[in-house]
């Protein structure tokens, strides 16, 4: 496919459609585009704090739709930092008191976390949570934020290298009372990973999974051609996309700084992209990111990681890394696309030519 300007509303009309929000990530739209509705089969529910659903592709057989849901939501109740008797609130209820066996998906994704974070050199930080929940960013609204003293003393209780794991016992242990373990920006990702496992096991081929936002995609469409994913504009969230990203095979998922926010009574506003050096959200200068990835639980850690760096460092950190490409949007409204999605990427030259530039690195 050659870049070239895409024209939104015919865009828009493409055939059958799905869409997605979650709490962490802008809204993907995911085209479908001459899909053969009578081989198509799809299932929704709300799970994770947002809205699930699973297209299968050349199947008619409903009950193909009933495992990978159940696999959803199993992890949905082990990975939930809500329950206090979940992994992760029994993690932080014996923080600088013992050791806490896990299931071993809990002991998974952190392990997967300690190494992202020793990657981004701290910048992805699943203890972050004291700075979550002080903060307490969830809907759009208006109130202050939290002191400055309030925001070191959290800011005190974060730190990735704090976290100890005992593979024998598969336990996991947060060396300072106070402490405790957030799995927003990762756990989605993996959740999708492991769906789309159970679908392969069952011989599904083709498969699109919506996770709120996170999506991952197998095989194309039963006619083999690719998805298309919409990347939403983020300064006018809901009501259209910069352009449309193909694909057949993996996973693309945005953090934006639009989503969750609230605004103080002098009308400054504050997005929930905490950046764990700071305490604040951050200021890198990027006010999306997308990126686009084998591994779902890839996608999704690196959005948040690449967002907090910055454009500059987030381009060498690409490069650096196989089968990763992304696409950032800067507080300037530069549009900045990875070469690896030179001709994936479509942009919509027509209705944002006047507001974004374009940029192939």
């Amino acid at each position: 496919m050659n870049r070239k300007s895409m024209n939104k509303k015919n865009a828009k009309n493409q055939g059958c459609k799905i869409a997605g929000m979650g709490f962490a990530v802008l809204l993907l739209t995911i085209f479908l585009s001459g899909c053969d509705q009578s081989k198509t089969i799809s299932r929704s529910d709300f799970l994770l704090d947002t809205f699930v659903s699973i297209t299968l592709f050349g199947e008619t057989d409903e009950r193909l739709l009933d495992k990978p849901f159940a696999r959803i939501a199993e992890l949905n109740s082990s990975l939930t930092a809500f329950e206090t008797e979940s992994d992760l609130g029994l993690i932080k209820e014996n923080a600088g008191i013992k050791p806490v066996s896990v299931s071993a998906d809990t002991y998974k994704i952190i392990a997967k976390s300690l190494a992202y974070s020793r990657d981004s050199g701290g910048y992805f930080d699943v203890t972050i949570a004291p700075l979550v929940d002080l903060w307490g960013i969830h809907s759009p609204e208006t109130k202050n934020a939290p002191a400055s003293e309030a925001i070191n003393a959290a800011k005190e209780k974060t730190d990735y290298r704090k976290i100890v794991l005992n593979p024998a016992d598969q336990s996991v242990y947060l060396t300072e009372a106070g402490m405790a373990v957030n799995l927003g920006a990762i756990a989605k990702g993996y959740i999708a990973d492991e769906a789309m496992a159970v679908l392969k096991q069952e011989g599904v081929e083709h498969a699109l999974i919506n996770l709120g936002g996170n999506v991952l995609v197998m095989g194309g469409k039963a006619d083999n051609s690719d998805f298309g994913v919409g990347v939403e504009d983020p300064r006018n969230p809901g009501n259209g996309y910069l352009g449309v990203l193909s694909l057949k095979d993996g996973s693309v998922v945005t953090s934006g700084d639009y989503q969750l926010y609230f605004v103080d009574a002098a009308g400054k506003k504050y997005h929930h992209i905490l950046d764990p050096f700071s305490g604040y959200p951050s200021d890198s200068g990027l006010i999306q990111v997308t990126v686009v990835a084998k591994a779902s639980v890839d996608a999704d850690s690196l959005s948040t990681t690449l967002f907090l760096l910055g454009l500059d460092e987030s381009l060498k950190k690409v490069e650096a890394l196989p089968d990763v490409e992304a696409i950032f949007i800067t507080n300037e409204n530069k549009i900045v696309v990875t070469n690896g999605l030179n001709d994936a990427f479509v942009f919509d030259e027509e209705n944002y030519g006047d507001t974004y530039t374009l940029a192939i690195r």
